[in-house]
This record gives C-alpha cells, structure tokens and sequence, in this order.
C-alpha cells in the first residue's frame, strides 16, 4: 500500500492520548501532587485544570484537539466515500445526521432529557464536535479547492474576531459569546451567562476542523515525508506565534485560542507521524490506539453509564487496604482508565470499532 493511502497509526494513538486524558489519565496525573508533593506534580495538577478565563493550560485542549483530529479524519473518510462512489447529497446528510446524533447524544451526557430550562442544557463538548465537524464538511464539499478551504477558515476566524472585539468585551458578562448564547441557545448555560460549547463556539471550531481537514489532506498529498513534516512543524509554528497575539480564551473560543490550538495540535501530530509512522517505533503507542479506535465510544460509556461507582464497587475498599492515603486518588484514576481500557481492548480484539 503506498505511503499517501496508508492508515496513519499515529491519528489513532493521538487520538487514544486524547481520550485517555478525557477518561482518567488526567485525574491520575492530578492526584499524583497528593501522593509525590513536589515542583514537577503541583505543576502538573495546574495543567490538568481549566484556566479560569483567559490563559492556556494543556486540559483547555484536550476537546479542541479533539475537533483538530476529527478534521483530519474527515479528509480520509470523504475520499473513501468518494471512491465508492457516494455523491455530495449523501455525504452531506451523512455529516448532518451524525451531527444530529451527537447532539442528542451530548444532551444525554449532561443529564436527564426533560425539557426543563432550568434543567436541561442543550450545548454539550458532542454537539459542538457534531455540528463544527458537519458545517466544515459542507463547506469542504461546496469548495474543494485548497486555498478556498483555507481562505473559509480565515474568513470565518476574521468574523469572529470582528464580532467578539466589536460586539462586547472580553469578560464572561459582557463578551459578545453571552448575548449570542443568550438568544440562540436553550435550556442552562454552562457558566451561567455563556456556554463554552455555544453556538459561536461551534462557529469558531468549525475554522479548526477545516484545519484538521487540510492537514488530512497534507497527509493524502504526493509530499515527502521530510517536506509533510517541515509543514507541520513550521505551520505549527507560525499559528502559535500568530494565537499569541491576541488573549486565548477557551470558554469562548476565540480565534486566538483556536490558532493556537490548531498549531499545537499540528506539531503533535507531526512528532507522532515521525515517531511511529515513519521511524516505525509504535510498540509503546498500541495501548492508545486501542482506545483511539473507539474513542467517541469510550467516552459515551463512561459519562453515560454511572463507571465510577463501578470502579469504586470494585477497588473501592481493596485499594484503601492496600495503599497509603496520598495514592488513593492515584489508585482510584488507575483502575478507572484501566477498566476503559480493557473494554476498548475488549472491542478492538474482536474488530469492534463503534462510530456515530
């Protein structure tokens, strides 16, 4: 198989260090300050916790990474759907149908379906994947071209960047994200008076994964492996220093927050595409793409079904008797990621791999 149609192994790991996070490594590395007190693990419990406004820690982005890859993806399913001969029309209602499904899937998450605006919120982290991920298919679809992807996603950044500077300011009240989330979108906000996953938020990942979408298409390419990387890394580069020029706010999505998260996200996906794809070094990388090959599913499981009571049924009292207090926390977030863990090793034996 040539290089350009290969699977890339490293999409998937990248993605399983994603979900891992999202599913128990980050309590782990947060609960090790309690354990190991020291410089090193008080920095690591900062960065496994959200910056409270504008700042970027590297929990603010684990979902927008998140969306980065799914572009990525989408590139690679697009052409398959193609090559077996599917039509935009059917592509497109694909896209939305998945979005849909998300969605629902997302107000599931969040709680009990009653509609209830005191109880229900209707944004979740699932629809804003969803929805971002079908708007930048339809523009992928109706466009094509490169540069006219490109320019949808600087377009689409520079509008909202004229909307948040021109409509509001940047705190959480007075932001133009609060008066949007205000009017379009239903049931409880996530902090009260703004969503993070709101719908201007989903406007903003859709400029991500338009991102994701060319960098699959970079890997699609005829490119070398040296000129695909020296792409990744300096186009990396220079959406990180342009993300620093402007506040990186994460609840609101702003296009510096999104240009930084995107160039992160390159350089991580470049240094996985070396280390495993090319230099052929994966070995260490297969328990992440067990779980990347059925992340969305994985994730359902555990925020749907109540998983933590049933770790703590399981360890709860063995792990007290076992270990010293400061490595409960640990031992607790161990055995949670290594029960999801064996249900995804259980699916990926077995070829199970579960899509929305």
């Amino acid at each position: 198989m040539e290089e350009n149609t290969r699977r890339l192994q490293s999409l998937d790991a990248l993605r399983g260090l994603d979900t891992a996070l999202i599913i128990g490594l980050s309590v782990v590395l947060w609960s090790m300050y309690s354990a190991c007190p020291s410089a090193f693990w008080a920095e690591m419990r900062y960065q496994m916790g959200h910056a409270p406004w504008e700042g970027l820690r590297v929990y603010d982005l684990i979902f927008p990474i998140f969306v980065y890859l799914a572009g990525i993806s989408m590139n690679f399913s697009v052409r398959k759907q193609m090559s077996l001969g599917a039509g935009s029309g059917r592509l497109l209602l694909r896209m939305w149908k998945r979005a849909l499904v998300l969605t629902l899937l997302g107000m599931l998450v969040n709680g009990p379906l009653v509609w209830d605006d005191e109880a229900m919120r209707c944004a979740s982290v699932l629809g804003l994947i969803g929805i971002s991920g079908a708007l930048a298919g339809s523009l992928v679809l109706l466009l094509r071209k490169t540069w006219a992807i490109s320019a949808a996603a600087i377009l689409i950044l520079a509008g909202v960047f004229l909307a948040q500077y021109l409509g509001g300011d940047m705190t959480m009240e007075g932001c133009f994200n609060a008066k949007v989330d205000a009017a379009l979108c239903p049931g409880k906000l996530h902090y009260g008076v703004i969503d993070p996953e709101g719908p201007l938020c989903i406007v903003s990942a859709t400029a991500l994964a338009l991102g994701g979408f060319l960098t699959g298409r970079l890997f699609s390419s005829s490119f070398g492996v040296g000129k695909r990387l020296s792409v990744l890394v300096i186009g990396g580069g220079i959406l990180i220093l342009a993300g620093s020029f402007g506040p990186c706010i994460k609840n609101i999505w702003t296009p510096s927050f999104v240009l930084m998260a995107a160039g992160i996200g390159a350089i991580l996906m470049a240094v996985f595409h070396l280390v495993i794809d090319v230099l052929r070094f994966s070995i260490w990388a297969w328990p992440l793409k067990v779980i990347g090959c059925n992340a969305l599913f994985i994730y359902l499981f555990t925020h749907i079904i109540a998983f933590g009571q049933l770790t703590e049924r399981i360890f709860g009292g063995t792990i007290a008797e076992f270990v010293n207090k400061g490595w409960i926390g640990v031992a607790h977030g161990c055995a949670y990621l290594l029960l999801a863990w064996l249900l995804c090793l259980l699916l990926y034996k077995h070829r199970i791999f579960v899509k929305v």
